[in-house]
């Protein structure tokens, strides 16, 4: 997949904008501040229904402006060509539209464009809380398997009922047999979550691996996933063992979840640990040493979205050279040079050859940047 054009109206700090990049690595240099972060945001939206740098909507419009504006064209790896138009205002909301025809529902659109993207903020994966790592899998799962995708949804919605029952917020008896069957129903779909989950990292384990080993030297990584309702290793369990644990555990804690008015396990309390040598990155591992996991991790990603979309993803790539020593960049631009598409903002202009570099100011005298 590659971007043949993004336009953008009231985007940001872009009142209007048009960036036509070219395959393979383009390079978006200049001083901070001046918009190279909000093209890639931009991409992200057509690609995903939101940004990877923002949390909301609204923050990605223009200041003075009521709305935002972005178009995309692109190209799949098979030649067919996918425009795409998303919009949000403060009066209608958000819309959708692919190949002229309005889409309703957002899901349906994940995975069509798949992409991939690194920014400073994504050490939070590692140091953060487990919010920021449940995030990462599902982001990069979601792009790949609609099932995972409609199971979440309904996940989502099928907690929220289910904790709005045990919150009890109109003081009356908590209806038992009503929570029996949102927790038999939680339950299934939370069994199909953590499985796909485990298979995931299971799956892009061995690449992790490669990446690591290409950017940083021999030290091998490893990632645990850490199961709410077991204390032990669940990866190779069947779906009904599994359903078993999580069903028996949710007994054990109804008194408890009654009380705090929360649902006490399921995926949406799981976490994934990462190490080195044995040893725990968050814990242990330096600041040069975490981001070099999390970007191997990212690499890892690329291989896994081509095998199984059959497409390759575009990378999206912000500052991801700030830090690292001039040989892992070397190692980093020698992997990127075998990708499709790749998008790269940094404050300094790298002069290789294969690298198309262009100056955000360049970009920005198309259009007008406020």
């Amino acid at each position: 997949m590659i971007i043949r054009q993004i336009q953008f109206v009231q985007f940001r700090n872009h009142a209007t904008l048009t960036f036509e990049p070219e395959n393979g690595i383009n390079l978006v240099f200049g001083s901070n501040g001046t918009g190279k972060t909000s093209i890639l945001e931009g991409i992200h939206y057509c690609c995903l229904t939101k940004g990877f740098i923002s949390s909301y909507d609204v923050e990605c419009v223009t200041s003075g402006s009521s709305f935002f504006v972005a178009r995309g064209k692109f190209e799949a790896d098979n030649g067919s060509k996918i425009s795409v138009k998303i919009s949000y205002s403060k009066d209608n909301g958000k819309q959708l539209s692919v190949n002229g025809s309005n889409i309703s529902s957002f899901s349906e659109h994940i995975g069509t464009l798949p992409c991939l993207t690194f920014s400073p903020g994504d050490t939070a994966i590692v140091n953060g809380a487990p919010t920021e790592r449940r995030r990462m899998l599902d982001n990069a799962i979601c792009q790949t398997d609609s099932i995972y995708l409609e199971s979440l949804i309904q996940y989502k919605r099928l907690l929220q009922q289910r904790n709005a029952l045990l919150s009890n917020r109109n003081n009356q008896l908590i209806d038992l047999s009503m929570l029996d069957v949102l927790t038999e129903q939680l339950a299934y779909k939370a069994v199909t979550i953590v499985q796909t989950r485990q298979i995931f990292l299971q799956s892009i384990i061995p690449e992790l691996v490669r990446m690591h080993g290409i950017i940083s030297g021999g030290v091998q990584p490893t990632i645990t996933y850490k199961c709410s309702f077991y204390n032990g290793d669940s990866t190779y369990f069947r779906k009904e063992i599994m359903l078993h644990l999580l069903l028996k555990y949710l007994k054990e804690k109804r008194n408890e979840e009654i009380s705090r008015g929360q649902t006490a396990a399921g995926p949406h309390r799981d976490d994934i640990q990462f190490f080195m040598r044995e040893r725990d990155v968050k814990k242990y591992a330096s600041q040069g040493q975490k981001r070099t996991f999390i970007i191997a991790l990212k690499l890892a990603l690329y291989e896994y979205f081509k095998s199984k979309k059959e497409e390759r993803p575009i990378c999206l790539f912000d500052d991801i050279f700030s830090e690292l020593d001039k040989e892992r960049s070397g190692a980093l631009l020698s992997i990127m040079k075998q990708y499709g598409q790749t998008i790269i903002t940094s404050t300094e202009r790298l002069h290789e050859s294969y690298i198309n570099a262009v100056n955000i100011y360049d970009i920005s005298a198309k259009g007008k940047t406020s």
